[in-house]
């Protein structure tokens, strides 16, 4: 797992599951405060719940900013995961 910092945000690759997020948590907020305005799901490899518990935690950061935080390339288990959950409209694509 590793989340690597691009031009407008971070790009996340390999694993986002429970036991990823939290390491990957610990890089994003920084990135978020310094400016990152989009996730990229691109790369990600293995997504499960824990990945839009990852995606509201930097939501609520970038809402703390006043900074509109974008997610791209959304897996579509992780739409649907959302959408099952009730947290779709949370998840600015």
């Amino acid at each position: 797992m590793a989340a690597v910092l691009s031009d407008a945000g971070f790009v996340l690759s390999g694993a986002v599951t429970a036991a990823t997020v939290p390491g990957i948590l610990n890089a994003c907020l920084p990135a978020i405060q310094q400016g990152a305005r989009v996730i990229d799901f691109a790369s990600a490899t293995e997504l499960d719940s824990a990945a839009l518990a990852l995606i509201l935690a930097c939501q609520r950061e970038a809402k703390r900013l006043d900074m509109t935080l974008r997610c791209v390339n959304l897996p579509a288990n992780l739409i649907s995961l959302a959408t099952l959950y009730g947290v779709s409209e949370f998840i600015a694509q």
